[in-house]
């Protein structure tokens, strides 16, 4: 299995390529502007001019979480960086993106450049973070936490949050499965999430299950059922959420459809390939099965002349 990535590498290395003073000229030469995709539907916008970087973001979803403590968890994760941020939302390009982040690359920042760079290659993680930040919070504080934390961040999918027995928070993610051949391969994946906790060394790990009908956790707020939705559900016990694994945990969350996905596309993959590998060795079979064919005999009459078949 691997394990992908929480930060986009083009945003890593841009940043990279002009941190520093020894970038110093780098920079001044090289204007630069760039839109770049993401999982998820997500859209930044890259600009840089002399010495400072803008990186706009834009997410689906957005304005119905951001009040669910983005900007405190955002400050918190930035705040030895020396950037600043505009919660307002900005067009640039006829694209409107929520929030936008700047920064001076001129800082030396020596051995921290690196990981100055992964924090903001991981600005999606850390806004998706800040919701089950703020959720864990809640459940600590002891305020009602019976309705579900919804966030809807893809067009028909979300995840949910809820308080479940004790000190369990439960993690639902909703996801649609456009083709049906990928929830095939999906579905030997789930089982496997959901038989791990029968290996001794892993039992203390979430408990994870999977169903097409909505869960009970969701029948309070009117979760609709969808023929190609499949709900997956990870139980995090307290020692996941509440503790140094918490991080960890929310990374591994936040990953947890893409992860799902390019093990789908790649496993799908494979298995082309292998048909492909065997196609061409019954060929060759079929190939080494043809009879050789019988060499022309050349004919010719008493004369010596060639007879021509007709």
């Amino acid at each position: 299995m691997i394990l992908l990535g929480i930060g986009h590498p083009m945003l890593k290395e841009q940043v990279l390529s002009r941190s520093g003073p020894e970038n110093g000229d780098y920079r001044e030469n090289n204007p630069m502007e760039m839109k770049i995709a993401d999982f998820d539907d997500v859209t930044y916008c890259l600009k840089a001019v002399d010495n400072n970087l803008t990186l706009f973001f834009s997410m689906h979803g957005y304005e119905q979480i951001k009040d669910y403590g983005v900007q405190a968890y955002l400050a918190k994760v930035y705040a030895g960086d020396d950037v600043a941020f505009n919660f307002t939302s900005e067009s640039v390009q006829g694209i409107t993106y929520d929030f936008s982040l700047t920064c001076d690359l001129s800082a030396d920042r020596g051995d921290g450049t690196e990981s100055f760079a992964e924090r903001v290659s991981a600005i999606k993680r850390h806004v998706l973070a800040a919701c089950f930040f703020y959720y864990f919070e809640t459940v600590c504080s002891g305020a009602s936490a019976d309705k579900p934390l919804k966030i809807p961040y893809r067009q028909n999918e979300a995840i949910f949050l809820k308080k479940g027995k004790e000190d369990q928070v439960v993690v639902i993610f909703s996801v649609t499965f456009s083709d049906r051949n990928d929830w095939v391969v999906a579905e030997v994946f789930l089982r496997e999430f959901a038989d791990v906790r029968r290996d001794p060394a892993l039992q203390t790990s979430p408990a994870a299950s999977f169903s097409k009908n909505v869960p009970g956790e969701l029948e309070s707020i009117g979760e609709e059922k969808m023929e190609n939705k499949v709900y997956i559900s990870f139980v995090l016990f307290n020692k996941h959420w509440n503790g140094p694994k918490a991080e960890a945990s929310v990374s591994a969350m936040c990953m947890l459809r893409n992860y799902l996905h390019y093990h789908i596309k790649a496993s799908k993959a494979f298995m082309h390939m292998r048909m492909r590998k065997r196609a061409d060795d019954l060929l060759q079979l079929l190939n080494r099965a043809k009879p050789p064919a019988e060499g022309a005999v050349e004919k010719k009459t008493w004369q010596g002349k060639t007879v021509h078949a007709q």
